[in-house]
């Protein structure tokens, strides 16, 4: 049923998967803190969870695109021109059919995942699927609220990394409060970039969110508030791997990654001046990126 307009090229920008290698990223973190601290890694489960999370991923973008068209109010603007359903002429049934596939085939490694360690990886495998489907789906889409950065940062920059050590150390070392602490300011720098890289994002879109009724942090703030505060943000994840290093957190390797600090900055110059999607947000994509690489490929 999706031979017809199911081609490669349009699964591509359905599910963004050019962006999926970067979840890859998360786990290298996450297996890097269970071995550093706790000195063991379960490899399997590790790679089910990934493969879980990867498929997952595809999903969230297919159903973004999904439910973004269907609750747009710009139906002449964003719907037909911008989202690449009303953009390529895709059937939106067909579109609804293929998120719910994907959402169910990464169900397969998860529940898997589950059956070799417990409830609180099912616990925390439901908070991120509730956070993924209702991040544009339901009456009041997460992606249509102030919380929007800070509940995606969290979700992706510290609620995997948690869920890997997790899986990774079951079975040897229980979950406590302080491995919890430990591994959220271990994952600060990522969490306050990525939150960065979405109030970006949303500050880019601001106006065609504003016609489609989507109130983001950024609509409350404004560009140059917002801007504002994706420098402070940017900032204090940039030098907070040194804090790390001080508590005695990160191997002292992780400091190098603050020498990316002023080439993020000066990447993000043209984004600062003019908040544009299509010409400038990318240099702010590329920016993040060295960020988001580096810091757990040096922690590893």
């Amino acid at each position: 049923m999706f031979k017809k307009w199911l081609t490669w090229p349009v699964f591509y920008e359905l599910t963004e998967i050019y962006t999926a290698p970067l979840n890859i990223m998360w786990f290298v973190l996450g297996s890097a803190i269970a071995q550093y601290h706790l000195g063991t890694v379960n490899w399997l489960n590790v790679t089910l969870c990934l493969v879980s999370v990867f498929i997952f991923d595809l999903a969230v973008n297919v159903s973004d695109n999904y439910y973004d068209y269907r609750h747009a109010r710009d139906r002449e603007g964003y719907a037909q021109k911008t989202n690449p359903i009303g953009r390529l002429q895709l059937p939106v049934a067909g579109v609804g059919r293929l998120a719910l596939g994907l959402y169910l085939i990464s169900l397969i490694p998860g529940i898997w995942l589950v059956m070799r360690t417990g409830w609180l990886v099912l616990v925390l495998g439901l908070v991120g699927y509730v956070i993924g489907i209702f991040y544009t789906a339901g009456p009041y889409p997460i992606n249509a609220t102030p919380l929007c950065e800070t509940v995606v940062a969290l979700a992706i920059a510290f609620l995997i990394e948690l869920t890997c050590v997790v899986v990774s150390t079951y079975g040897q070392h229980p979950l406590t409060w302080s491995i919890v602490g430990t591994t959220f300011l271990l994952c600060l720098p990522l969490t306050l970039i990525f939150f960065c890289l979405q109030l970006a994002n949303n500050t880019a879109d601001r106006d065609e969110d504003i016609l489609n009724h989507r109130y983001t942090l950024a609509y409350y703030l404004g560009k140059p508030g917002s801007v504002r505060l994706i420098q402070a943000f940017l900032v204090i994840g940039g030098i907070w791997p040194l804090v790390n290093v001080l508590l005695g957190l990160a191997p002292v390797v992780t400091i190098w990654v603050v020498l990316l600090l002023p080439i993020m900055w000066q990447g993000m110059r043209p984004f600062f001046e003019v908040q544009d999607k299509k010409k400038t947000f990318i240099t702010t994509v590329k920016s993040a990126s060295l960020f988001f690489i580096l810091y757990p490929v040096l922690f590893f």
